[in-house]
């Protein structure tokens, strides 16, 4: 995905079944993932110092988060994950 730096961009996560809980991560180059943001239930979660924002449609099963006034370093890999999935080895993504 390509986007131009100082704009809002959405990444969109759609899923399967039902769940409680919705998780998004960061990985950098050579870095382990990070969590970024969890979710729960129906309200919007937000993390202004990270200049996130993650919101959930569970009628038509999708997650989006939003980081707004993108800059350079917000170049990574983003994953979502429908509970907390990165364990052990960090190093390198897991699917759980």
């Amino acid at each position: 995905m390509h986007f131009l730096e100082g704009k809002d961009v959405t990444l969109i996560c759609k899923y399967t079944g039902n769940v409680q809980n919705l998780q998004w991560y960061r990985q950098y180059p050579g870095s382990k993932p990070e969590n970024l943001i969890l979710y729960f239930e129906t309200s919007p979660k937000s993390e202004p110092s990270l200049r996130l924002t993650a919101a959930a449609d569970k009628v038509d099963k999708h997650m989006n988060l939003t980081i707004s006034s993108t800059e350079v370093k917000d170049s990574a890999m983003y994953y979502c994950a429908l509970q907390p999935t990165v364990t052990g080895n960090t190093t390198a993504p897991y699917k759980n």
